[in-house]
């Protein structure tokens, strides 16, 4: 005599309606409330209508893009020269290094991710972070968050160029900056044309000797341009000259 199977046991576990039979299908005509997402648009009775484009906002918020730890979190009051958030969306955001770096400790190699981001308004205000971690995107993340929290403003010289040639030394690295006439371009080292992007110098030409590294360069070209440019101001406090007088000398300029 063949042994009868036991019934089985009512399950506890929550079924979706109309797809707990086995074979059945939802019709796809119909909104479903735990398999369609909201919100959409609804007509004039209540009812959501499925030809209706999703209402995702168009600006999403800033604290959600830039989500992270609580220490690399944007805060307004942390923005130099009265920054908002709104204007941080509109900033050019350049991750010109993602690579990937190993820590060698006793227990073996912990690899990770390192990035560096360049941020600016292309008005004369830019800045760079750093940000390390396991995955690329929080890489990012982190280093976009620390480039606009380090924000600096830069001078321009007709709001296209610098004032004047600089030659700058950092670590193994050398750049030669030069000043250039309207319409030139920027002629330059790939990681120094975007960060002339993002800070809004249309006219320069650069050259590097030495070391080549990259973060050599980003942080060779940040420090001499914040720091070893001469104002018309400076000059001329330190030649007991006119402002005037200056801006003819050196620049052709009666104003």
């Amino acid at each position: 005599m063949a042994r009868q199977r036991p019934a089985p046991k009512a399950s506890n576990i929550a079924r979706v309606p109309g797809l707990d039979a086995p074979g059945a299908l939802h019709d796809l005509s119909e909104i479903h409330p735990l398999l369609d997402h909201y919100p959409r648009k609804t007509d004039k009775d209540g009812n959501l209508d499925l030809d209706t484009a999703r209402l995702w906002p168009s600006n999403p918020p800033l604290d959600d893009m830039l989500k992270n730890q609580a220490d690399d979190d944007v805060d307004e009051a942390s923005l130099p020269h009265g920054l908002t958030k709104e204007d941080l969306r509109r900033f050019l955001k350049r991750a010109l290094i993602v690579k990937r770096t190993s820590n060698m400790t006793t227990a073996g190699k912990i690899p990770s991710m390192y990035a560096l981001v360049v941020v600016g308004n292309g008005r004369g205000i830019a800045g760079y972070g750093e940000g390390k971690d396991d995955e690329v995107a929080r890489a990012v993340r982190k280093a976009t968050n620390r480039a606009m929290r380090n924000l600096t403003a830069f001078d321009r010289y007709d709001d296209r160029t610098i004032y004047h040639d600089i030659d700058h030394k950092f670590h193994a690295t050398k750049i030669q900056f030069r000043s250039r006439p309207p319409g030139f371009g920027n002629r330059c080292n790939h990681y120094i044309h975007e960060i002339c992007s993002c800070i809004g110098i249309l006219d320069i030409s650069a050259k590097v000797w030495g070391s080549r590294n990259p973060m050599n360069v980003i942080k060779a070209t940040f420090e001499a341009l914040t720091q070893k440019q001469k104002l018309p101001e400076d000059i001329a406090r330190g030649r007991g000259k006119r402002v005037v007088d200056v801006q003819h000398t050196y620049y052709g300029a009666s104003e």
